[in-house]
């Protein structure tokens, strides 16, 4: 009986995928954060009720897209 030889060019292939994705996912994640910081208050008032901040901002902006 033969032994079949394992793929190495398709486990090099999954490889790759597997660390791209993790690899723009990392990415994605440090660009959201760092939107976030750099946005400025809307409003400098302490008001009761509703106010739209940035996390609010960007809950919107996800909807969106």
């Amino acid at each position: 009986m033969n032994k079949q030889q394992p793929d190495l060019n398709r486990r090099s292939l999954l490889k790759a995928l597997t660390i791209g994705g993790t690899a723009s996912v990392a990415i994605a994640a440090t660009g959201v954060s760092v939107a976030q910081a750099s946005e400025t208050k809307v409003s400098t008032k302490n008001e009761n009720g509703y106010h739209e901040t940035a996390h609010i901002r960007s809950y919107y902006n996800s909807l969106r897209g």
